[in-house]
């Protein structure tokens, strides 16, 4: 499909005379967007967007604008080879679109609607995750146009930033730093490094080369504190990968401070790199991986850093890039920087790094130390370095570098200790532990490991701490979470709480570098203890009070981890899993993405060959939604879909289907609450599994949208079940999560659609007339007179119900929940059943209640038949 697609592209151009890509490569499977400044003929922007495997794109002649009121006309021409997201240089003159080419920003792009039916209705409304374009965009075609390929692009009110200060965008490519107009002069034989190498030769740099390989990293020493001086320069440290990178005449290199080589594990920072445009280049700054909230995170960058499969590395260069912040210049062309002050250093740095990219300029602040570690111990921050503004680049550490961490500091319940080594008495290391919640209520506690502590004991504390550790001492470690195993640990009640600094908190559960810092006072066997002999008794401890730390900055750690076969995948990237979707009870998407993980084995069993329609809440469940039936193009190759024809869109749609955990996480991760499906499955397309009956209490009286007592709605669905034992008619009811009850009559493939509704049909009316002051069947909601409405119609080919263990999104964030016959009864609410009980309830009620609508096989026709007999027919 992506060659067809291409055709038009190819045959504007001429392989051998244009360094313009071909086509070929597969589709990046995240979905990409990249914009390129063209000098053409006359020059505009082109915008283009990943759908399908190639790239959809739009000339923008007028620029592209962050301010919402400013709409600008994008023309949309032929589709592009994926490849060219990285494309920029000069088109010869003469040639299709010749003139110079950068590009100026490339990032994701998530659509907030289905983008096939965007296209075709002409309303496409979608985010932008790029260097300089954030927040909303929509693009619109212009019903009188001329050509009908006039569209509009629109930035959104919500979300999104300019980059710099004055609201302007950068003009620079993301790449190379060069502007058209350099990219030009470059073509006719100007050096963008030629001012700055003769400013070096000024400043007397010395001529020779830097070898990467050969240059030992200069290191800080610790300082505890923080300080003013003018003569000192402050940046932030960033919690990331120390690395060395260099650019040789378009060959690159990312070096660790161990000499491995990093690049393929980067490949965003390797295509800058190459892109710079000068002869020979090195850096000395950080590889570092934002958080959802835009902060550096080790966690994530850990990630990164643990990829191996070269389609893993693309995929998340994309969804989790790295960006690399240079903050010192060691080697330009022929010069050596080493012997400048940082002061210099750091000013031709400037020159040779993009406003807007991969590669970061790592800013600094003359003189305030003080102020700056405040700000960011508010904010969470790892720290700050100092540096000598005069500091000439020595290898090895040096107190003209400084760093100073900002250290988190808190309270563990001491849980244990391990045999001490060598000469060191008393212990070796504390175990500690901290407590969370057992239960979604928070009424009961649970104890969790969280590592151990080694350092900050002097042999006094060793001591003593021993002697009251031996006092304590128990059989089994007092976990719900593993903990180490051995003879060389022995495990204590919890007890005594100590007070101990850390880093952060590891994706494992663990401190990282924790600093043992004291006692804490009140804790241990004697609630009447009086340690310094004033006679008062101290203020007793509750262990209890040991909370498991949570970082209120960071995004929420991945809920899940899930294997598919073939191929395997340990990991899914999962995005904005802080984000709050159900504000009154304050759960996030990560919270709806490990519910569904947590369900799948039970909610397979109902997904499993069936097509499935998502409802997507980008925003949660207050903000705008949409109704997604065909698959976006870029989801993984092993997310499986299914094409049907659609009679009513006159074209294939590509459905989901969800047949493993790792698919439906992937949905869940697109923000899709509510899932619906099918009653058929692949393969038996005209044949359902079951009947539907869904009551719903919903009526309008006066124009107004009201609904008759839920207490009715079972009264209903009890008279179903009557009905249907009369019958001998096998009937399974479930919540809808919203307001209403569904009954699901088990078919066995006996039945066509048209059949199948007519059962539906007959019972419907069946009961209607039974209790003609309670059901009705009369579809107009305004007709209903307050009585709950039996619907019947949702039986046909490409109906939808809600899914089984489906999440709805409405407040308590209710789920559509299997019910046993016995449970529908006065006093069943939806509120009991929501995404934090429903897992324990599943593993609490096999078999599955409703698993019979998947399986009986009942006789329908002497149903039929006594059905017949009782309504007299």
């Amino acid at each position: 499909m992506p060659r067809e697609r291409l055709e038009k592209y190819r045959k504007k151009r001429a392989s051998e005379r244009t360094p313009e890509p071909f086509g070929g490569a597969p589709g990046t499977g995240v979905g990409v967007f990249v914009v390129q400044l063209h000098a053409a003929t006359r020059r505009h922007y082109d915008l283009r967007l990943e759908i399908g495997g190639v790239l959809l794109s739009w000339a923008v002649p007028k620029g592209i604008s962050a301010d919402p009121v400013d709409k600008k006309l994008a023309v949309h021409v032929e589709d592009h080879p994926v490849e060219y997201i990285e494309f920029e240089g000069v088109i010869p003159a003469g040639e299709y679109g010749g003139g110079e080419m950068i590009v100026w920003d490339i990032g994701r792009w998530i659509p907030l609607e289905d983008p096939e039916e965007g296209l075709e209705s002409g309303k496409l409304l979608f985010e932008l995750r790029g260097h300089k374009l954030k927040g909303v965009w929509t693009l619109v075609r212009l019903e009188k146009g001329e050509t009908g390929k006039e569209w509009l692009l629109i930035r959104e009110r919500r979300g999104g930033h300019p980059i710099l200060e004055d609201g302007s965008l950068p003009e620079g490519s993301i790449l190379s730093g060069l502007t058209v107009e350099q990219m030009a002069e470059r073509e006719q034989g100007w050096y963008p490094g030629e001012e700055l190498a003769a400013a070096l030769a000024r400043a007397r740099a010395p001529e020779r080369r830097v070898d990467p390989a050969d240059v030992e990293f200069m290191l800080a020493r610790p300082r505890e504190d923080a300080f003013d001086d003018p003569a000192w320069h402050f940046e932030l440290k960033l919690d990331g990968y120390r690395m060395l990178a260099s650019a040789v005449e378009g060959e690159a290199s990312l070096l660790t401070r161990n000499g491995h080589e990093a690049l393929p594990t980067f490949p965003e920072i390797a295509r800058a790199l190459r892109k710079l445009p000068f002869r020979r280049l090195v850096l000395d700054g950080e590889v570092v991986v934002h958080d959802a909230a835009g902060y550096p995170s080790f966690r994530h960058l850990q990630k990164r850093a643990r990829l191996s499969r070269s389609l893993d590395v693309r995929r998340a260069s994309f969804e989790a890039p790295a960006s690399f912040y240079a903050f010192d210049l060691l080697a330009f062309d022929d010069h050596d920087l080493r012997d400048l002050p940082l002061s210099e250093r750091r000013r031709f740095l400037r020159d040779v790094v993009p406003e807007a990219g991969p590669i970061r300029f790592s800013e600094h602040f003359e003189g305030c130390g003080e102020a700056l570690f405040r700000q960011v111990q508010e904010m969470g921050l790892e720290g700050i370095m100092a540096k000598r503004a005069d500091s000439r680049y020595v290898g090895g550490r040096s107190s003209d570098w400084r760093k100073i961490h900002a250290a988190r500091q808190a309270r563990f319940v001491i849980v244990g200790f391990t045999t001490p080594a060598g000469s060191r008495t008393g212990f070796g290391a504390l175990h500690l532990g901290a407590y969370a919640p057992a239960e979604p209520s928070g009424v009961e506690l649970a104890l969790h490991y969280i590592g151990s502590v080694g350092t900050g004991f002097n042999e006094q504390l060793l001591s003593e701490l021993r002697t009251d550790l031996d006092a304590l001492r128990v059989e089994r470690p007092p976990f719900v979470t593993p903990a180490p195993a051995g003879d060389d640990h022995t495990w204590v009640a919890p007890e005594l709480v100590a007070e101990i600094r850390y880093k952060e908190v590891t994706e494992g559960g663990l401190l990282r570098h924790p600093v043992f810092l004291e006692l804490v006072e009140g804790s241990g066997l004697d609630e009447d203890r009086d340690d310094d002999g004033d006679g008062d008794r101290k203020e007793r401890v509750v262990p209890t009070d040991c909370r498991l730390p949570r970082d209120p900055r960071a995004a929420l750690a991945d809920p899940v981890r899930v294997d598919t076969s073939p191929p395997p995948v340990e990991e899914l990237s999962l995005s904005n899993l802080d984000k709050v979707f159900w504000p009154e009870d304050g759960y996030t998407k990560g919270d709806l993405i490990a519910y569904y993980h947590d369900i799948s084995p039970w909610m397979m069993k109902f997904l499993k060959d069936r097509p499935l329609v998502l409802t997507r809440y980008p925003d949660g469940i207050h903000g705008k939604s949409f109704f997604q039936k065909n698959a976006p193009g870029f989801q993984p190759e092993w997310v499986r879909t299914e094409a049907i024809w659609s009679e009513g869109s006159e074209r294939e749609i590509h459905y989901f289907i969800a047949d493993d955990p790792a698919a439906l996480v992937f949905i869940a991760n697109l923000g899709a609450i509510p899932l619906h499906v099918w009653a058929s499955r692949i393969g038996s397309l005209d044949r359902p599994d079951w009947c539907l009956l869904d009551l719903d209490p919903k009526h309008k009286r006066d124009g107004e949208e009201v609904y008759a007592p839920f207490g009715e709605v079972v009264e209903v669905a009890r008279t179903i079940d009557a009905l249907c034992r009369e019958i001998v008619l096998p009937s399974y009811p479930k919540t809808s999560g919203s307001s209403g009850i569904h009954v699901m009559i088990p078919l066995g493939g006996q039945l066509d659609y048209e059949q199948s509704r007519t059962l539906a049909l007959l019972l419907a009316k069946t009961v209607a007339a039974e209790i003609p002051d309670r059901a009705t069947i009369v579809r107009n909601p305004s007709g209903r007179d307050g009585k709950v409405y039996i619907d019947y119609v949702q039986n046909g080919r490409g109906r939808l119900v809600v899914a089984p263990y489906s999440v709805r999104p409405r407040a308590g964030a209710t789920v559509s929940t299997p019910l046993r016959w016995g449970e529908v009864e006065e006093g069943l609410s939806m509120e009991d059943f929501t995404i934090r009980t429903m897992p324990e309830r599943a593993r609490a009620l096999e078999p599955d209640p409703l698993l019979g609508v998947l399986s009986d096989e009942p006789d329908l026709m002497a149903a039929l038949e006594a059905l017949q007999r009782r309504m007299g027919g």
